[in-house]
């Protein structure tokens, strides 16, 4: 069957950004533009030029995925002062190279769809290539366009290719970006045909409802932004969204676990995805090398972004033997290196139960959160000796954070995962038309959504899991609002939509996240323990930035300090806020 593989051979260079040193490419993987669209086959490798970029190590196949969740608020890292470190402890400097090139890969993608749409536009193609192709562009565009104003708020906007007189463009209003996002994927929901319609060649390609459900996304997006169920962005998000529900032909995956597994395609969950080539030198999905546990591939892992205890804890803690838990965090793996079984938090390691040449390892869960008072929260006195000696006092490195397991590949070659990524899923659709319907007053609808998500979550294990448990009809407006914000986090944990779903409701939201990490009780004990005791172990945990103005600040990621060194329009007066 084919796929589209965005592979790095077929991309066009062009001059796509305003800093040439984070977007310049290989002259070898050009293609020569005055030739390029004079037929359909070599336009379409134009084409897949504009999704191979969103694939390439510097986006989604590392370091874009890399930032969304390491700067969520919910994730662990070294505290190196690294660029991880930084991103994760939300001390974040326009310095941050992951950042800088974040903020280039989204803009490489961008300059390629605009060189392609005005090529196209101008070539001799048929009006019936044009069309399609030209709403892939504008579907791609709108898509980088979203996130960073999601991202960095007011950004420059460029709808034309750049030449080196046009190069340096201000910022543009928040406002005025996601009105063309607007426009781009109403354009592209006319234009697009259906995932019906392009059948297996529109595998990873965009498509009609799939510019309809993101279009719903960004009608959501404002209404968060807004925070009030009288923003009219609710009924827009609802108009759009009921059409997908209705025309789109998407389900849940019957089981959780199957979303993620190698080489996924033609999920009846995926509404969009980008497929990755395991052969490129210039494309490829390294994430399972940035999440999984050291040695439990074939590749190489080095787990440097893993989940904070004070997340897992509330997300075991609130659904108990969650099928989901076991998917979305690595707890327990075998080394590959001496086929020994590992384990990290909630575990421990038992004393050796073997025999010196034959060693067997258990785990022991000393945090029996079935017993806790608050099981989101274990309280010290709670915990055995050895429990507290090793998750609040020890003083070296030990694997004190559980790992994010949804992009973990234990066949991985190298730092190259077999796996593809789905961007958006069905039942973060779900979960949106869920919080739209609640600020409508639909309390029902809206329940009706969420549950479907919890009982396929409670079903993706044999037998049946008892939780999560439904969403009761007799809740209040106010408790299923929150109920929703969490349970986003909770199916979505592990994925790039964390950064924009802990910031989306703005500060209030945010600071929820914030201080669930702030007042737990594990997380509090080992910050204080460390400071009384002069431990400046890497492996330790943080306390995030909590005033008013450091939760301001960290709602939006700073303007590189690359772009305002070259963009003569923008400058340190332009930065955002806090930086």
């Amino acid at each position: 069957m084919k796929k589209l593989k965005y592979i790095g051979l077929l991309m066009i260079t062009v001059l796509s950004s305003s800093c040439e040193k984070l977007l310049q490419e290989d002259p070898k993987f050009s293609i020569n533009s005055k030739t390029a669209f004079e037929a359909e086959s070599t336009a379409e490798i134009a084409l897949k030029g504009c999704y191979g970029y969103l694939t390439t190590y510097g986006s989604y196949g590392q370091q874009t995925t890399e930032v969304l969740v390491a700067a969520s608020g919910l994730s662990w890292a070294q505290t190196n002062k690294s660029d991880n470190d930084l991103l994760v402890s939300l001390t974040i400097p326009a310095t941050n190279g992951l950042v800088n090139t974040t903020w280039g890969a989204y803009y490489r993608v961008i300059g390629q769809c605009n060189f392609f749409i005005n090529s196209v536009t101008e070539s001799n193609l048929s009006s019936e290539y044009k069309t399609q192709s030209i709403a892939e562009a504008k579907f791609l565009r709108a898509f980088c366009y979203f996130n960073l104003a999601n991202m960095f708020g007011d950004v420059p906007l460029r709808l034309f290719p750049t030449s080196t007189t046009t190069i340096a463009v201000g910022r543009s209003p928040r406002a005025e970006v996601y009105a063309q996002v607007e426009q781009d994927w109403l354009d592209a929901a006319e234009n697009l045909k259906t995932k019906e319609q392009l059948g297996a060649n529109g595998i990873g390609r965009a498509t009609k409802y799939a510019a309809y459900a993101y279009l719903a996304k960004l009608y959501f997006t404002l209404a968060s932004q807004e925070n009030v169920s009288s923003s009219p962005y609710w009924a827009k998000a609802k108009a759009i969204g009921d059409k997908v529900i209705i025309e789109g032909n998407y389900d849940l995956e019957p089981k959780f676990r199957n979303l993620f597994v190698n080489h996924v395609n033609n999920s009846v969950e995926s509404i969009f995805q980008l497929n990755f080539s395991t052969a490129s030198i210039t494309t490829g999905n390294r994430t399972s090398w940035i999440f999984s546990p050291a040695n439990s591939t074939t590749g190489i892992s080095f787990g440097r972004e893993r989940a904070s205890k004070a997340f897992f804890d509330l997300f075991k803690g609130t659904y108990l033997n969650d099928p989901r838990l076991n998917v979305s965090f690595v707890s327990s793996w075998k080394s590959l290196n001496n086929n020994q079984q590992q384990f990290s938090y909630p575990y421990l390691r038992s004393a050796n139960q073997g025999t010196p040449t034959n060693p067997i390892f258990v785990a022991i869960d000393s945090i029996k959160y079935d017993n806790l008072s608050n099981p989101t929260n274990p309280k010290i006195s709670e915990l055995s000796t050895r429990m507290v000696d090793n998750f609040t006092k020890r003083a070296g490195d030990h694997p004190g954070w559980a790992y994010y397991g949804k992009l973990m590949d234990v066949t991985a070659t190298a730092q190259n995962s077999n796996k593809n990524l789905i961007l958006f899923r069905y039942a973060d659709f779900l979960l949106l038309m869920a919080d739209v319907e609640n600020e409508l007053g639909n309390k029902d609808k809206a329940v009706e959504y969420i549950n479907k998500v919890l009982t396929r979550a409670r079903n993706s294990a044999t037998p049946a899991s008892v939780n999560p448990k439904n969403v009761l009809l007799d809740i209040t407006k106010e408790n299923l609002r929150n109920k929703i914000f969490f349970e986003r986090l909770f199916e979505l944990a592990g994925e790039p939509e964390m950064f924009f779903d802990t910031r989306r409701r703005g500060v209030d939201y945010f600071k929820m996240i914030i201080d669930n990490n702030n007042n737990h009780n594990i997380t509090k004990a080992f910050v204080d323990y460390a400071a009384a005791n002069g431990n400046v172990t890497n492996f330790r945990d943080r306390l995030l930035p909590s005033t008013p103005e450091l939760l301001k600040k960290n709602l939006l990621l700073p303007i590189p300090v690359d772009e305002i060194n070259t963009n003569d329009e923008i400058n340190e007066s332009d930065q955002n806020y806090g930086y």
